[in-house]
């Protein structure tokens, strides 16, 4: 039956921590239609899952086909006027959901709507940003020095701005953003090309190309992201983000 709102959640060794994303969807006063998309079929955890929270979806994968493609799985599923994209490590309170929803309909220009990302002291983590560009990503890398990257690092994040009302935005964070569903639709989804990494600015980026709405950040809407930050610890996850800087640059074009 075609529902109001659609959630879908990745799963690949997330540990315990999806629990507590799904209480959230499970206290939330806002129906949703909740998909798991399991990257990890050697384990018991989407099991696990589906007998303690009957009704939800879980749609097994060969293995992890990383976060685009798993996102997209959902896709010949939904029945939904809006689709919610969500981490794992993911919690906000019950009226978020019908909060986000009201503020859609009452401005149907909006493709997506993303809320403030909080971390679980409280402090922001400053997700919206800019369409990618070299510089930008030289911030990300020597913020520490200070100077000329740490204002580049600032101007990218919007960080140097006093954001108190809705203000449209070029970048929605794919850890958390509610989708027009016909729009994620007619996207055909995330582009598969991007295994991690760079999936939700070429997202964005493809919503604006295409004039399919616009992207729309509200600060009083907010969710609390436990971040592990990999790209920023491993060699491994450091490795994965040039790979899809390369490919977004391949196909967008190098922007300075």
């Amino acid at each position: 039956m075609p529902s109001m709102l659609s959630a879908c959640i990745v799963l690949y060794h997330c540990g315990d921590e999806v629990v507590e994303a799904l209480e959230s969807l499970r206290r939330a006063d806002q129906e949703v239609a909740v998909y798991l998309c399991d990257n990890s079929p050697e384990e018991i955890m989407a099991e696990r899952l589906a007998w303690a929270y009957p009704g939800i979806t879980v749609l097994p994968q060969r293995g992890n086909i990383g976060f685009g493609r798993a996102n997209n799985a959902v896709l010949p599923y939904l029945r939904s006027k809006y689709h919610l994209i969500m981490n794992p490590d993911i919690t906000f309170e019950p009226g978020l959901l019908t909060r986000m929803i009201r503020y859609m309909e009452v401005h149907p220009n909006i493709a997506v709507l993303t809320p403030r990302v909080l971390n679980t002291d409280g402090s922001e983590q400053y997700l919206p940003k800019k369409q990618v560009a070299v510089h930008y990503l030289l911030s990300g890398l020597f913020e520490e020095a200070g100077g000329i990257f740490r204002r580049w690092r600032n101007e990218y994040t919007l960080a140097d701005l006093d954001v108190r009302r809705p203000m449209p935005v070029e970048f929605a964070t794919g850890c958390f953003m509610l989708i027009r569903t016909s729009v994620f639709q007619e996207l055909k989804g995330f582009d598969p090309r991007f295994f991690l990494y760079q999936e939700d600015s070429d997202l964005s980026r493809r919503i604006l190309y295409h004039h399919l709405g616009s992207i729309v950040y509200h600060p009083d809407m907010t969710v609390t992201h436990r971040w592990s930050r990999e790209n920023t610890r491993t060699f491994k996850g450091r490795l994965r983000q040039m790979r899809s800087v390369f490919k977004y640059f391949m196909k967008w074009g190098i922007s300075w």
